[in-house]
């Protein structure tokens, strides 16, 4: 039988060290696997930078394409050059695994199946914030083709897909101009055009944690996915779960519960209770979900520092659903795999215990002094 041919495309920015690292594992998978294999880089770094990254796409066997635009529309270029019959999309901040493209290749002896999405593992120092990370619910994703045959969609830093149906939904959606939800709803489409996307286990790249221990990074990060999470509920919008009461709602209503007391007290401490109210719903949610937890990997500051994380990519959710008019999303949440909704109730149940609780405080509160 012949072998499956893959186009691997590459896009990225800068991050030569890490991009020529991914170089060397390619060409060890591409030498263990013997069949036909394409690496392309699509690149838009500055002058210096993208010389260093020509250089070194001489040295690994790779094709240097020069294109100046968002990631999504970077990997539909690479996608539209691409000659073979199976594009793998990698991340240029990974490290493939030396048979990578073996594990790949079996998944498409099944002609139903259109795309595969292999797992990754993060690498690197286990920082007082990469627990904190550890702590959100964003990282699942990554793992989900290690454990489920079946997937509606693959994270883009180790996904593949056949170029005919790649070409056939229309690539990415290129509205998505921040790195992310261009996966989810590529996964999204495929499955809508009545494919189906295979998990493979040990088709497995290493994530670096580099590029996302730094803070100022992480929370840039995660209003992407804020963002994206309202423009998919927009596009898809059975994906998008109802959740009551919203966390952010809340405090909104605590904020007006205290400065109501302020105004007909004429004691404008009052003011001083609304952070008190929202770092006091953060402490007990904190302790909860550490309580509940079954693998209790962050303390009680790190979980706190996970509860901002979560807050920042919710307010950036709702600032979007603000900016776009889309006023009805805004009581919803993304559903991104099976399973997730009966997570979102169970924490929800607490949640709605602990706003009852702060109501009731805040309550006691204006009985007290006002």
């Amino acid at each position: 039988m012949e072998k499956i041919s893959f186009s691997i495309v590459v896009a990225t920015k800068g991050r030569v060290a890490l991009l020529v690292d991914l170089m060397k594992s390619i060409l060890a998978a591409r030498k263990n696997y013997g069949g036909e294999c394409e690496v392309l880089i699509v690149d838009d770094s500055p002058p210096e930078e993208s010389g260093q990254i020509q250089k070194a796409c001489g040295e690994y066997g790779c094709t240097y394409l020069y294109y100046e635009n968002a990631v999504s529309a970077k990997r539909n270029y690479g996608g539209r050059q691409a000659k073979h019959e199976v594009i793998l999309f990698l991340d240029s901040d990974c490290i493939a695994t030396e048979h990578i493209l073996e594990r790949y290749a079996e998944q498409y002896n099944d002609e139903k199946v259109a795309a595969v999405a292999g797992p990754l593992e993060f690498v690197g120092p286990d920082t007082w914030f990469w627990k904190a990370i550890e702590a959100t619910p964003y990282l699942t994703c990554f793992y989900l083709p290690k454990y489920v045959p079946k997937l509606e969609w693959g994270v883009t830093a180790n996904f593949s897909v056949r170029r005919a149906v790649f070409l056939e939904v229309g690539g990415f959606d290129e509205s998505f101009r921040r790195p992310a939800g261009e996966d989810v709803d590529l996964g999204l489409m495929i499955r809508e055009a009545g494919y189906e996307i295979n998990g493979a286990p040990e088709a497995l790249v290493y994530h670096s944690k580099k590029t996302w221990i730094p803070f100022k990074s992480m929370v840039r990060r995660l209003n992407f996915y804020g963002t994206a999470d309202c423009d998919l509920i927009s596009k898809h919008p059975d994906r998008g779960g109802t959740v009551l009461p919203k966390r952010s709602y809340m405090y909104a209503v605590y904020g007006i519960l205290f400065l109501l007391a302020a105004a007909v007290s004429q004691k404008w401490l009052f003011l001083l209770g609304i952070p008190g109210i929202i770092l006091l719903e953060n402490l007990v949610m904190s302790l909860l979900v550490n309580g509940i937890s079954k693998e209790k990997k962050a303390s009680f500051t790190q979980q706190l520092m996970a509860q901002f994380l979560i807050h920042d990519s919710e307010s950036a959710y709702l600032r979007r659903c603000l900016k776009t008019g889309n006023l009805r999303a805004m009581k919803k949440q993304m559903i991104y795999y099976l399973g997730q909704y009966n997570g979102m109730l169970e924490i929800g149940s607490y949640c709605i215990w602990v706003q009852y609780g702060c109501l009731a405080l805040i309550g006691v509160l204006i009985l007290l002094f006002v």
